[in-house]
């Protein structure tokens, strides 16, 4: 169903996506991942989950493209 997660997949704060990233995500380390999800649980006061983590540093990585292209421009 759209905008539902399968049945079979866990959802919950301790989420891990497994296996295999997609192509544009293949930059992250699992070592960067595992300590993003360290510093963003403390910072937040909760479990983040994997998928959000990753989320967050791909979002990181588009600003820092965005300032940095900015930069060339001037």
């Amino acid at each position: 169903m759209p905008g539902f997660p399968s049945p079979t997949i866990h959802t919950g704060p301790e989420s891990d996506s497994g296996g295999v990233r997609p192509l544009s995500t293949q930059w992250l380390s699992d070592e960067w991942i595992a300590e993003a999800r360290r510093f963003l649980s403390k910072a937040y006061g909760r479990v983040v989950s994997q998928d959000e983590a990753v989320e967050i540093l791909m979002s990181f990585r588009r600003l820092t493209e965005v300032f940095l292209s900015g930069e060339e421009e001037t």
